[in-house]
């Protein structure tokens, strides 16, 4: 649908003579309209001064109304676009006229059609029902109990042990379920212990933001761009491709937040000094029975073995080039057939403010878009950066970065996946280049500030209520060097993929105002 759209636009652009654009561009009031809209949502979603569903849903309305106000105002604009092409295609002598009729901004059907990414909404929708049925049955627990054995209650490598094991279900979980998983078990752990839960649960989130770039489903960040250029393999976006640019980096980022963690919180991994008392709780620690967690252990094994097919699944699905959100939906309906609980009961537990999240934050940008200010906000970016790779690199990885850890990233993403074609096309660099920097971006930025992601959030709320207070100072003391090592590290690493890949400069963005320089200069020669 989105392709559908540019070309109708990049036709119109053609049969609509150069003195008459001016009267069809979206005017100045329509951009400090939706400018201020946007702004707004995205200042209530950072301050939480409301929640963040309630304020993308209001936004998405503040959008629909400014559209249907500006839809009445220049409601002239389709018969002027309309008279103005046809007479451009009359003079030009085409012999079939391509008259278009558009509004000035978009109407209402657009909004359902084109704004809103359905196929990225059943991705996610799909993906949290396995997790909350998967959750549910205690097979999670099972094995992080398994784990917290195996390391014999021994501090150090008990933690060690499970943030590999956070990294693994990030992987195939996504970072928001998979922290709430763990951290679970990092306060039981921790007081089981007798142990202060902080440096214990602050490093379960820099773990999980740092593993969330290493494949589609570990982020919503990766879900957003991977669903808007439609798990395109040749931009390795599928699931399989995905892993070769995203787990390098997820796993030179967890390296690099282990150590500064480590770093930070030494004396929390020694033994502490009452030693005698410290082996009794040990012992209470190793003496958790893992089959306690197991409801039933029929469904159990049926619902471990279900999601070693759904990771399956997903890979065959990139290799065959299925869609991902059919994959997906399937195995949601697996999950939910297997597992014999109350459906209904199930779908409760679904998060689905996030969805209307979604769609709300879908519905702004798309509306923003429209008045050209992303598509103008890339060319400024990429005038600055003309045919100059690293610094391309460096821009988009670190202002998406840097926004992603004041903003929500999601919203973030979602806003500069418009900007990234005008950029890449402007600056002449691969878009291949500037989609992976984005996600690199948004997905480390995360750990930069209490608000960057979920986790963050749920991690020091969680700590807060259990009477220990998480200031801003003190996460970023730990968050920001994290952050600037990892992207530091990262810019590097998409250097060398611009290498392999030959992702540097691209002069093909020089051919579409070339093309339409000589079809407005003439057309009947080309014909």
């Amino acid at each position: 649908m989105k392709n559908m759209f540019a070309l109708e636009e990049s036709v119109t652009s053609l049969l609509i003579p150069d003195w008459a654009t001016y009267f069809v561009q979206p005017p100045l009031s329509a951009q400090i309209v939706f400018s201020a809209i946007i702004i707004i949502t995205f200042g209530l979603i950072a301050t939480e001064r409301l929640h963040k569903t309630v304020a993308a849903l209001g936004g998405a309305v503040a959008t629909l109304v400014a559209g249907g106000y500006f839809s009445y105002a220049y409601s002239w604009v389709p018969f002027f676009k309309y008279f103005a092409s046809l007479y451009y295609e009359m003079e030009i002598g085409l012999p079939f006229p391509i008259a278009v009729w558009q509004p000035l901004l978009f109407s209402y059907t657009d909004v359902y059609k084109e704004f809103i990414d359905w196929s990225t909404l059943l991705i996610i929708i799909s993906v949290v029902i396995i997790t909350t049925v998967a959750s549910r049955s205690g097979l999670f627990e099972y094995i992080i109990i398994k784990v917290v054995k195996f390391s014999g209650g021994d501090i150090k490598r008990l933690f060690i042990y499970l943030w590999i094991l956070t990294f693994l279900l990030t992987m195939f979980l996504n970072c928001d379920p998979c922290f709430i998983i763990v951290s679970v078990l990092v306060f039981q752990i921790s007081k089981i212990l007798g142990l202060n839960p902080k440096p214990y649960i602050l490093g379960t989130v820099f773990v999980v933001n740092a593993a969330s770039s290493s494949t589609i489903i570990g982020s919503f960040v990766n879900i957003l761009v991977s669903g808007h250029y439609n798990l395109d393999p040749a931009r390795y976006l599928s699931y399989p491709t995905f892993i070769v640019l995203g787990l390098p980096f997820a796993g030179i980022g967890t390296v690099i937040a282990l150590f500064f963690v480590f770093r930070h919180y030494k004396d929390a991994f020694q033994i502490p000094k009452e030693k005698e008392e410290y082996l009794k709780m040990r012992e209470g620690l190793l003496s958790f029975d893992e089959r306690s967690v197991m409801r039933n252990p029929k469904i159990f094994r049926r619902l471990g073995i279900l999601l070693a097919a759904t990771i399956a699944g997903f890979v065959v699905a990139g290799l065959i080039s299925l869609p991902f959100y059919v994959v997906s939906l399937g195995f949601a309906f697996a999950f939910l057939f297997v597992s014999g609980e109350d459906t209904e009961k199930t779908l409760r537990e679904v998060d689905w403010s996030l969805i209307f999240f979604f769609i709300g934050i879908f519905i702004i940008v798309g509306g923003v878009d429209r008045t050209k200010i992303l598509e103008n906000m890339g060319n400024s970016l990429g005038s600055l950066i003309f045919a100059n790779t690293p610094a391309t690199t460096i821009l988009v990885s670190s202002f998406c970065g840097g926004l992603s850890g004041v903003l929500d990233n999601i919203s973030v993403t979602t806003a500069l996946l418009y900007v990234t074609p005008s950029l890449s096309s402007t600056a002449l660099i691969s878009q291949n280049l500037v989609i992976w920097s984005l996600i690199y971006g948004a997905n480390i930025g995360a750990s930069l500030t209490p608000l960057g992601g979920l986790p963050n959030l749920i991690g020091v709320s969680a700590l807060e209520k259990e009477g220990h207070h998480v200031s801003w100072r003190e996460f970023m003391k730990i968050g920001v060097p994290i952050t600037l090592v990892t992207l530091f590290a990262g810019i590097f690493l998409l250097l060398g993929f611009s290498r392999i890949f030959g992702w540097g400069f691209d002069p093909s963005g020089l051919i579409s105002p070339i093309s339409e320089y000589l079809w407005k200069f003439d057309i009947t020669a080309i014909i």
